[in-house]
């Protein structure tokens, strides 16, 4: 009741949603954001099951939401007395904001086609309220003479029940609404059709960071083997390390190495999962904060930045952490190593204590800070402190364009990082103090000893660049969001994160931990209590709206919400694992038509006869076939083996 009467007389409303899975069942977070003139309020939607991720159960799971909210407002006393389309809800929706991935871009444009078809729908329905029944009535004739034959014919019709005839003869108002909307959509200015239609997609602000680290990452690895310069060190598991050990040029030495990685990214990896593994049994977390607090130099409890789970600038941080303190993680790692009888490493933290004598390895983990104090952490600050003014997403251009412009500075000119007397008037992006100055002040004391320093740092910034060219498509001179009017960017306003979802999964994940008996409804039922602030709501409503909210809360809790997701759940997973035993089944009976055919084949074993005798080119890759399957390494699969 309270999401419907806010969303009838906000201006125009935006959307979010996030996903996840626990336990292998999947789980998608909602916002509605309510957009006035001189108001933005969110309002959270609850958190729930899916049985799968596709966009098309994703936009389904909307809609059953909101066909819920509007069904319940208009059994209200309230909705009775002042009814509520739930098209209304879609064609208020002016953008979009989700993360970059390709389900959530296909999810954006179900949404804009849901919005655009509830808007015909709203308009055709007014224009049949005002049209004269000798106008109507052939209208009508026409699209039941249509639904009749598509059922094969009037005695088919009649033997429908009266359930399937109400269904199709309301999918027959339906066509004639989108149809007479369509007309009185092209009836209007180009003006008005823009306004109409807006719908901007908004992307999550902390996955461009994330996905421009990734991007400067993998130019950084790659610039070793371009500039003909020994990379990091490799870090092998414990198996390929075995391998690798047997020496020689064995296919299984080779492979070994050919697998294994080393770097930045994989040493502030192998130690997230010592110093702050993400299982609270395992790892030297607590060992490593009574070390930090006895000793002399820090003299306090030390928390490792989370790498062993997915945190965002985790990886960054650890490599900060990791240069401020170097020589106490080596003494650590020594102390854990000699507190054992064997007085040995085990394979993990070898590999750290290796990295971290590592010079190549040392040079990524500074350009990892660099990038950070230079740019993530002052555009975090742009995008979600207090200094993001609006906090509107849509008003974030001139920041994307300030922000590739310093890359680009960068490149040119590294020495605003790395000069001796490097400050963050200039270095920084948002010119104000490093987020963290021991760390910038800790690579400038490894400086000296790093040669490769620069073209590590050049390429890293160039490949951030490209990614952020990427990532900041929404911005582009001549796109949607550039051409907005004012107005139009107060009712389109959006978050410039999806953290309302993120952290909404977050909490989800941590209230089952806590409550595992708990439903979800009733989950939702405390949290959206909470979020929405409808305490306040309530006082506003008169004691016959107390009643039927208790009869109607006393309806859904006896109507197996709970059960019938869990039915759902077991109805796709059965699909799911139908749809691959099929091809399975498929594959295997190819295979097994295959295998008879080659059994039967005349083998020719003779070369000669393959040029005196007539053979052709299907006949020719049997008989490689067969031969393919006693020699798999040396008979290529392609037509210049033949």
């Amino acid at each position: 009741m309270q999401l419907v009467e806010e969303v009838t007389r906000a201006d125009g409303i935006t959307i979010s949603g996030d996903g996840t899975t626990h336990k292998h069942v999947n789980y998608e977070s909602r916002n509605v954001y309510l957009n006035t003139a001189d108001s933005h309020t969110r309002r959270f939607l609850g958190v729930h099951a899916a049985p799968n991720h596709t966009s098309e159960k994703q936009l389904d799971g909307w809609k059953k939401i909101i066909e819920d909210l509007y069904e319940t407002y208009n059994s209200s006393p309230h909705g009775m007395e002042f009814p509520a389309d739930k098209c209304e809800f879609a064609r208020k929706v002016r953008g979009m904001t989700t993360d970059h991935a390709e389900d959530q871009k296909k999810l954006q444009r179900l949404v804009e086609e849901w919005k655009r078809a509830c808007d015909r729908e709203i308009r055709g329905e007014k224009a049949m309220l005002s049209m004269a029944p000798e106008t109507l009535i052939p209208l009508l004739v026409d699209e039941s003479a249509r639904a009749v034959e598509e059922v094969g014919g009037l005695e088919a019709w009649t033997a429908l029940s009266e359930h399937e005839q109400d269904t199709r003869n309301k999918e027959i108002m339906k066509k004639i609404s989108a149809h007479l909307g369509e007309e009185c959509y092209s009836a209007l200015s180009d003006d008005e059709k823009h306004a109409t239609d807006l719908f901007v997609r908004g992307y999550c602000c902390m996955h461009k960071e994330l996905n421009s680290v990734k991007g400067g990452n993998t130019k950084m690895v790659t610039f070793w083997e371009a500039a003909g310069l020994t990379g990091p060190i490799k870090l092998m598991n414990r198996d390929n390390a075995a391998a690798a050990a047997f020496g020689g040029s064995s296919a299984a030495q080779s492979r070994a190495e050919e697998v294994s990685v080393g770097g930045a990214v994989k040493t502030t990896s192998l130690a997230g999962a010592i110093f702050h593994h993400k299982d609270d049994k395992k790892g030297q977390q607590d060992t490593l904060r009574i070390f930090f607090e006895a000793s002399s130099t820090v003299g306090a409890m030390v928390r490792f930045p989370d790498t062993s789970n997915t945190r965002y600038q985790s990886h960054c941080e650890a490599a900060a952490e990791l240069l401020v303190h170097l020589p106490l993680y080596m003494e650590f790692l020594e102390m854990v190593r000699d507190k054992k009888d064997s007085r040995r490493f085990n394979h993990m933290e070898e590999n750290v204590y290796k990295a971290l004598k590592d010079i190549p390895t040392l040079t990524e983990l500074c350009v990892l800070v660099l990038y950070s104090q230079s740019i993530s952490h002052p555009y975090m600050r742009c995008v979600r402190g207090p200094e993001s003014g609006s906090g509107n997403h849509l008003d974030l251009g001139p920041l994307h364009d300030k922000l590739k412009a310093h890359c680009c500075r960068v490149i040119e000119k590294p020495s605003l990082l790395l000069a001796p007397d490097a400050s963050y008037e200039l270095g920084s992006l948002d010119g104000k103090l490093w987020e963290r100055p021991d760390a910038f002040y800790a690579v400038q004391r490894l400086r000296s000893a790093l040669p490769h320093l620069q073209g590590v740092l050049v390429a890293f910034f160039k490949g951030a660049l490209e990614t952020w060219e990427r990532f900041t498509v929404e911005f582009a001179p001549g796109g949607t969001i550039s051409q907005l009017t004012e107005d139009q960017r107060n009712e389109a306003w959006m978050k410039s994160t999806n953290d309302d979802n993120e952290g909404g999964l977050g909490s989800f994940r941590v209230g089952l931990r806590q409550a595992p008996s708990m439903t979800i409804h009733q989950y939702n039922a405390r949290v959206i209590y909470k979020t929405n602030k409808t305490r306040e709501y309530i006082k506003t409503l008169k004691p016959i709206d107390h009643q039927f909210l208790r009869e109607r809360a006393r309806f859904i809790d006896s109507s197996g919400l709970e059960k019938s997701q869990r039915r759902e759940q077991h109805e796709e997973d059965n699909r799911v694992v139908g749809e691959k035993r099929k091809k399975d089944k498929a594959k295997e009976e190819k295979s097994d038509a295959k295998r008879a055919k080659l059994n039967a084949l005349t083998v020719i074993l003779d070369v000669s006869r393959l040029t005196m005798d007539t053979i052709t080119v299907a006949e020719i890759d049997l008989q490689l076939d067969w031969h393919r399957q006693f020699d798999t390494g040396n008979i290529r699969k392609n037509p210049s083996a033949r």
